[in-house]
């Protein structure tokens, strides 16, 4: 199964601006499936097989998200530069909170990411 070092050595290697699509190629390669990433703490959580996890508590790029009105066209115009590999995750993570996200779950296998708001209520679904 895969571990934390794994993960960050992955990334660390493919860089800032690479694609969604090759970087979720590369982490499903690992025995990842999914992938939730908390905004406000930047904590992610890797899951695998059979309730396998691995959890990173803080990427030191916690935002905390606006508590007003929920922009949709800056959730998704930010979530789809993410996904392009023109957003670094340092300028999605600041982007998406100013928009009113609070979390976002790629699945690996279905190749789409669901930004989500208050209550995990979906903001937008952007297939890569």
């Amino acid at each position: 199964m895969f571990k934390l070092a794994t993960i960050d050595e992955l990334l660390a290697n493919l860089g800032d601006h690479t694609d969604f699509a090759t970087i979720a190629k590369k982490e499903a390669d690992l025995g990842i499936q999914h992938l939730e990433y908390d905004v406000d703490a930047g904590m992610t959580t890797y899951f695998g097989e059979n309730g396998y996890l691995v959890e990173r508590l803080s990427n030191g790029l916690g935002t905390p998200v606006t508590g007003g009105e929920i922009n949709v066209d800056a959730v998704e115009k930010a979530g789809a530069a993410y996904i392009a590999g023109t957003l670094s995750l340092a300028e999605a993570v600041k982007a998406l909170a100013a928009a009113g996200c609070e979390t976002w779950t790629a699945n690996l296998k279905r190749n789409i990411i669901d930004f989500a708001g208050p209550e995990g209520k979906i903001i937008a679904a952007i297939e890569f």
